[in-house]
């Protein structure tokens, strides 16, 4: 005769089973995390890579660029910012060229030329005069003497004059009496790269105009000089969307690294 199994025991084993099956339904979400993140993993690194290799892609197009600008006055592309684009096995890509002979060198300048060209953009004579002299004194060998630094302290601003060049057009935004806005207005007619004087025949209105207030005869100078100094930037665009931008300033026509060129610095 067979025997009763005790409902003790039955609910024991009903425990045992629905211990089993949560074990089943952990395993199974540890299961589906665990290749989920693997997935998500390859997912990472394959877009890394292919970010690698389109950024990769982004320099070659400023060597490209670069060689092209070592050629024949006939095959260059005009370095005026027009934006030149050209199709791409996986993509396309746009390439622009500025010419910085145009602009105004803050660490050449002198200080009434800067004046003029704070006018030019904007500012009132007062904080055009003030700016433009702070401007020049910041580069000075002599700005951390007795008259700059209290102004400076006066502000409220922690730090001095350096007396020495800017190394980046951000210094600029550092001086006294330079607000975000003016610098905003102000930052695309400069650059530290332009190693010979403002050239008026590729000088913007703005350069041209201040050029023309300081006594400098911007008619007389129409024959444009030899690219020297040039701004590249190359974008990709990938055909799934992907965009890699690539900027460097650009020496041209130097010895100085061996080399017909030299790249002073990348930006991405």
């Amino acid at each position: 005769m067979m025997g009763v199994i005790p409902a003790r025991t039955r609910q024991e084993g009903g425990f045992a089973l629905l211990i089993v099956l949560w074990a089943l339904v952990l395993l199974t979400l540890i299961f589906t995390r665990l290749v989920s993140a693997g997935r998500t993993e390859t997912e990472v690194a394959f877009n890394l890579r292919a970010a690698a290799q389109m950024q990769t892609e982004a320099d070659g197009l400023v060597y490209s660029t670069i060689f092209s600008l070592l050629g024949p006055a006939a095959s260059q592309w005009k370095a005026d910012g027009t934006i030149h684009r050209v199709s791409l096995s996986n993509g396309s890509a746009e390439i622009a060229i500025v010419d910085l002979g145009g602009r105004v060198n803050p660490n050449t300048a002198s200080a009434p030329l800067l004046t003029a060209l704070l006018h030019q953009v904007g500012a009132d004579v007062v904080t055009a005069d003030a700016v433009g002299e702070a401007i020049s004194d910041w580069r000075s060998p002599d700005a951390q003497g007795r008259f700059e630094a209290p102004q400076y302290h006066d502000a409220g601003l922690p730090y001095i004059p350096p007396g020495a060049p800017f190394n980046s057009l951000t210094e600029v935004n550092l001086v006294l009496g330079m607000t975000p806005a003016l610098f905003s207005r102000l930052a695309p007619h400069l650059s530290i790269y332009n190693r010979d004087n403002t050239d008026p025949a590729i000088a913007d209105p703005a350069v041209r105009a201040a050029l023309k207030q300081v006594g400098i005869d911007i008619d007389a100078a129409q024959t444009k000089r030899p690219l020297r100094d040039v701004f590249i930037t190359t974008k990709i665009v990938s055909k799934d969307g992907k965009i890699a931008i690539r900027q460097a300033n650009v020496e041209l026509q130097t010895s100085s690294s061996g080399l017909p060129f030299k790249v002073l610095t990348w930006a991405d």
